[in-house]
């Protein structure tokens, strides 16, 4: 019986099918960044950009607002202080009013959300 890796054929195989693949990411957080490229929905991403700019809570409880807004942005890539902006124009006038007279500064959109229920459990 002859083997049929003989000589270097079996070394050729071998590289074929060793690659370090992951040798070309210099980090994890790049390998990552190259997969969202890929596999990222960006249709999905543009509707979710569409709903978040019309998105309001007019008669809307504060909690079906707000979780409507989490599914959304998090489709998106924005920061917390600009989401704290952002659900500020999107809430009802009586939770802007109450922003508008305690005036506190959150440090983030957890807390800002907290506050915002309390006011509306208040109401």
């Amino acid at each position: 019986m002859i083997f049929r890796l003989e000589d270097d054929a079996d070394q050729q195989i071998y590289a074929k099918y060793h690659i370090d693949a992951f040798s070309f990411y210099q980090s994890l957080s790049e390998l990552l960044k190259h997969l969202k490229e890929i596999y990222e929905d960006q249709n999905l991403i543009q509707k979710c950009h569409c709903k978040y700019i019309i998105l309001k809570q007019l008669n809307k409880s504060f909690s079906s607002f707000y979780s409507e807004f989490t599914r959304i942005f998090s489709f998106l890539n924005y920061d917390d202080i600009t989401l704290m902006n952002n659900i500020q124009n999107k809430i009802n006038n009586h939770l802007q009013n109450a922003l508008s007279v305690y005036l506190i500064k959150f440090s983030s959109l957890n807390k800002f959300k907290i506050f915002l229920q309390d006011v509306n459990n208040k109401q």
